[in-house]
């Protein structure tokens, strides 16, 4: 039996390993793509906003219960890469001179701050966790809502998508092996159901886009 656990606890520890590697760059394209256009038309300030809010508070749960660093590593690499997202996006959208942002921000890490060093008790993260499922989930809907309304999915990164559902969907497992907490799992499992649905419209509006340029080539082929 202590064989077989070790086996699923290794198994467990490389599907953990492999998460992270993949997660080192699951913002990049998203970024580059802000970057390349000079534009955030498109993206939701919400949508960021929600995300770092639910990555900060998975984050930082673990941490402060000491959870093995190998199961969420992911998290502050991640946001990483979302924080400067959010850099790009309030730079386009001309936001980055207004004062409630600095404000904002500097209220941010102050808290960030203070659990990490113990200020505020870990417990408090334990009644925010619960709200990271629906965080997340909103998230996920503004996206597949702007890609829906917008009926184009041309700004949207599929790599980044398909990364973020096969992290989510291993995240599952691992967390199960290691802790099996709930709450954490609870949180897996509702991202990587709306991931799928963002992933699946984005897939729908690229080759419906894809489709329809193919026929206008033709047209105009038929034309000339």
């Amino acid at each position: 039996m202590d064989v077989q656990g070790d086996f699923v606890q290794t198994i467990a520890n490389v599907g953990s390993t492999m998460i992270i590697l993949l997660c080192t760059f699951i913002k990049v394209p998203q970024i580059m793509h802000i970057k390349q256009k000079q534009s955030a038309k498109g993206i939701y300030l919400q949508a960021i906003l929600l995300e770092v809010s639910g990555f900060t508070i998975i984050a930082l749960y673990n941490y402060t219960n000491q959870y093995t660093l190998i199961t969420y590593l992911e998290y502050p690499i991640v946001l990483l890469q979302v924080y400067t997202m959010f850099y790009y996006v309030l730079k386009y959208k001309s936001m980055l001179h207004l004062p409630r942002v600095h404000i904002c921000i500097f209220i941010y890490f102050s808290i960030l701050a203070a659990f990490m060093t113990g200020l505020l008790p870990k417990v408090l993260l334990s009644y925010l966790m619960p709200l990271c499922p629906p965080l997340n989930g909103f998230a996920k809907i503004t996206h597949m809502y702007g890609i829906i309304k917008a009926a184009n999915a041309d700004a949207v990164s599929l790599t980044t998508w398909i990364i973020s559902v096969s992290a989510n969907c291993a995240r599952i497992f691992t967390v199960y092996v290691d802790s099996a907490d709930w709450r954490l799992m609870a949180n897996f499992i509702v991202s990587t159901t709306l991931g799928s649905g963002v992933l699946t419209s984005a897939i729908y509006y690229k080759r419906k886009t894809a489709l329809q340029q193919r026929q206008e080539a033709k047209t105009h082929s038929h034309s000339d």
